[in-house]
């Protein structure tokens, strides 16, 4: 059986692949095409495959579900946490793709494999529901930029402003029938259906966005930490250090899942607004000298923490864990 090991990137993954005794390495385009090519190229020259990634996030899941499915091949999705700790006791410090994926090889062959299992039906088809509601919403805003050109441009577009306002309303629709099936489906599985309840205890998460975020965090690798889920998120702070950028404010990585990021936005805002300790915790952070954009991004990665902990622990929401009011007080 060949071994390989997989760094996966939003447009490419790397792998590097023992066959017997030859190593050999290959980049492949992340799409369905690119993950057919690299079965077939994986599984050449033996009767099957044992692969191993990291949890990636959006990044790692189609790849690993077109692996698992199909014959022959044997997956192995690691925690992150777990593959950079192995590579420091290997010595490694370069960190390029190429040298993941000959991290994760030796991973694969040297330490004890555990096979993945992947999402729950019920979790994929949510996520699907999620990622369509968010298409069928961006389709509004462009239809919606369309009528007030059109409404500007004159009279003479009377005709399509008629057939964009049917469009939109046809959209609208659409839209909410996705929402209703998806809090539906939600409500029909017991532990989606807590987690909804659970979701909904937080100030600013209304059932909607509960539906948002559960579709994205449901499907993550399991024993992430919340750190984990905040570089997922694309919410963990990027370095800056070089030249005159040690004085600029830090900015997010926005290297993880964009629609989690977006999931957060509004009911961050909203907390701030509606939750004493969230927003004792955004103005304790504006009294510091904070940019009101970086607090609310601070409120966005600390609430994640929190639903981190409510979904873990299976308790509502606790502001006085989140923030307490108390040390700003006194501070």
């Amino acid at each position: 059986m060949n071994q390989a090991g997989i760094d996966v990137s939003n447009e490419t993954f790397d792998i590097q692949r023992r066959c017997g005794e030859v190593l050999s390495q290959r980049e492949f385009a992340n799409s369905n095409a690119g993950h057919r090519q690299a079965i077939t190229w994986m599984k050449r020259g033996a009767k099957g495959a044992r692969v191993c990634l990291e949890a990636t996030g959006i990044y790692h899941l189609q790849l690993a579900l077109a692996l698992d499915r199909a014959p022959g091949i044997e997956v192995m999705v690691v925690n992150p946490r777990a593959s950079r700790r192995f590579a420091e006791a290997q010595m490694v410090r370069a960190k390029t793709d190429k040298v993941d994926a000959a991290i994760l090889l030796q991973y694969v062959e040297r330490m004890p494999f555990t096979a993945w299992t992947a999402p729950a039906d019920e979790l994929l088809e949510l996520q699907s529901l999620a990622h369509r509601l968010a298409q069928l919403k961006k389709e509004q805003v462009r239809e919606r930029s369309r009528l007030h050109a059109a409404q500007r441009a004159g009279a003479h577009t009377r005709l399509a402003q008629r057939d964009l306002r049917e469009h939109l309303r046809y959209l609208q629709r659409r839209a909410e029938r996705i929402q209703a099936a998806a809090i539906a489906l939600m409500k029909q599985h017991e532990r989606l259906a807590e987690d909804l309840y659970l979701l909904d205890s937080v100030p600013g998460v209304a059932e909607l966005s509960a539906m948002k975020l559960s579709a994205e965090l449901s499907v993550l690798a399991q024993g992430l930490s919340p750190a984990q889920w905040v570089a997922q998120a694309g919410l963990d702070p990027r370095p800056q250090e070089s030249g005159t950028s040690i004085r600029s404010p830090r900015r997010i990585s926005k290297q993880g899942n964009a629609k989690l990021r977006a999931a957060l936005f509004m009911p961050a805002l909203a907390a701030i607004r509606k939750d004493p300790n969230v927003n004792a915790f955004y103005n304790a952070l504006l009294a510091r000298g904070k940019l009101k954009m970086q607090a609310i991004t601070a409120v966005m990665r600390k609430l994640l923490h929190a639903i981190w902990g409510i979904l873990k622990h299976r308790k509502e929401w606790d502001g006085s864990k989140f923030f307490r009011m108390e040390a700003a007080q006194t501070a």
